[in-house]
């Protein structure tokens, strides 16, 4: 049986998209603030970096695989459900902004979509289930924590998603 190597950029992107996923670990679990509810933080910058470097599909399994270990070492565990959210952030964060990563439309849309959309209504609704609380009272006290975001996440990817400092890093990860 003949075995496939990986080649090397393939293994360069395995082995960048891995340092992603850790600093999510550590940006998540030292500098964020978390309860049983929400949880306020800078986790998501390097997920959104990956997604403006390598797109949707490493940026989905960057932000998994991060969520994952998140579960392995908080104190909530594991719950699948929001897995999956944390892979469509990554999703969300490659399609809108890979090659667009300076777009102040396309970070818009990209934090809108999450923050309403997914951390709003599909977290909440996911969370309710968990915790046996009725959705919209915990979508009340959730509402806060989307508005605080929106803006710092815009914010801080307008920042980061400058098209110099994209393709000095592109540079590097090429």
């Amino acid at each position: 049986m003949q075995s496939k190597k990986i080649s090397s950029p393939h293994l360069q992107i395995l082995l960048r998209v891995a340092v992603l996923a850790a600093m999510d670990v550590l940006l998540m679990n030292y500098l964020g603030i978390h309860t049983q509810y929400f949880k306020i933080g800078f986790s998501f910058v390097p997920i959104a970096l990956c997604g403006m470097l390598y797109g949707a599909k490493w940026s989905t399994a960057c932000a998994g695989v991060g969520d994952l270990i998140n579960c392995l070492l908080g104190p909530y565990g594991w719950y699948p459900p929001l897995t999956l959210s944390a892979c469509l952030n990554g999703f969300l964060f490659g399609f809108f902004l890979k090659g667009r990563s300076d777009h102040l439309g396309a970070i818009i849309a990209a934090v809108v979509t999450f923050q309403l959309g997914v951390s709003l209504l599909l977290n909440t609704w996911f969370l309710s289930l968990l915790y046996s609380t009725p959705f919209l009272e915990l979508m009340i006290t959730r509402v806060p924590q989307v508005l605080l975001m929106l803006p710092i996440q815009i914010i801080v990817l307008r920042l980061i998603g400058s098209k110099r400092l994209v393709t000095a890093l592109a540079g590097t990860a090429a």
